[in-house]
């Protein structure tokens, strides 16, 4: 308990890396089947996201938006 008490009360460390401390990068994960696996999902899933964003403008831009008609012009 008295060490947990100590690390509380700590100043906090100088430097770029006293920040990011936990978000480092694990080779050896990504280089396994799991991490490969994660890898994989998360590029089709920015494609995904991004085929979605693209038709959603597209169909905005067809049916919802005002248009001009015969009259207008």
């Amino acid at each position: 308990m008295l060490s947990a008490w100590n690390r509380r009360d700590r100043p906090p460390e100088d430097g770029a890396a006293a920040g990011l401390q936990g978000f480092t990068v694990d080779k050896t994960f990504l280089s396994s089947l799991k991490g490969i696996l994660l890898e994989t999902e998360l590029v089709f899933g920015i494609i995904l996201v991004s085929v979605f964003a693209y038709d959603a403008f597209k169909i905005y831009r067809t049916e919802m938006a005002p248009r001009a008609t015969q009259g207008d012009q």
